[in-house]
């Protein structure tokens, strides 16, 4: 099991000119927008959108100003079991910082942002639950690193595709589209994205509806049903079973919360 010191979102303008990182935990650093720098072991590494850096125990070093702008990231500090750090995860057994840029960042983030949700509610058992999650972020890191760079190709081709989802995700998306859109043939096309992202087409298509769902039962005044429709879902008892297995809440939930700021 890992044990979770602390977890902590950044979000806007740096603040700070130079903050000590504590030399007997480990630190993992995920950047959704803008860019973090920090000094370690006498070099100075740049995370920047969509990339992370797992600093190892016993590796001093500094986080860092950067150039002031806005930035919006995701630290958690954690030390793991003996286990965890000696082979079970050889990616924890490393004693240099890995910094990596990932093909799989929708994936990454969602859970990301779950463990930060958990460890802000505290809810029953939510250290067990901050613990898998976080094992989750490092297995999906760890094999990204051991199969090693993606092919240009693939990756350009699964770009492609998901910026036509981004377009049509509303609508029913199949491999065959996606294939045409690339130019290859829908197995590879369908096989390619899987490899790249980590998640089959219909999975993306539904995180990307689910995170726009999320946002409407938040922030507008739209009903279940509406918002269920206008997301490409004509049965919303399956909208609803369907966010409830992703999210972990109803949506009524979120509603309900939006009601209790109002």
């Amino acid at each position: 099991m890992f044990s979770i010191f602390h977890i902590r979102q950044e979000r806007g303008f740096v603040r700070h000119d130079r903050r000590r990182l504590g030399s007997d935990s480990y630190y993992f650093v995920w950047v959704r927008f803008g860019q973090s720098h920090y000094e370690l072991r006498g070099r100075t590494y740049v995370c920047r959108k969509n990339e992370l850096l797992l600093i190892p125990a016993g590796c001093p070093g500094f986080e860092l100003k950067g150039d002031g702008g806005i930035r919006d990231l995701i630290t958690v500090q954690f030390s793991p079991s003996a286990s965890e750090a000696s082979g079970l995860l050889p990616l924890l057994a490393a004693k240099a910082p890995l910094h990596w840029a990932s093909h799989m960042p929708e994936l990454v983030l969602e859970k990301l942002l779950l463990l930060e949700e958990q460890w802000t509610e505290r809810g029953p058992y939510f250290s067990v639950m901050c613990a898998a999650l976080l094992m989750e972020v490092l297995v999906i890191v760890s094999r990204e690193v051991d199969e090693g760079e993606k092919a240009p190709s693939a990756v350009q081709h699964t770009e492609r595709m998901k910026r036509y989802i981004d377009e049509h995700y509303r609508d029913k998306i199949t491999k065959v589209e996606l294939g045409a859109v690339t130019g290859v043939s829908p197995n590879y096309a369908a096989a390619i994205f899987r490899k790249v992202t980590g998640l089959t087409i219909s999975e993306f298509v539904h995180m990307k509806r689910l995170k726009t769902a999320q946002y409407l039962l938040r922030h507008s005044q739209l009903t279940v049903h509406d918002i269920s429709e206008q997301l490409g879902y004509s049965d919303p008892s399956y909208f609803i079973r369907t966010f409830k297995r992703v999210v972990g809440k109803l949506p009524s939930d979120l509603i309900a919360e939006r009601t209790a700021r109002e």
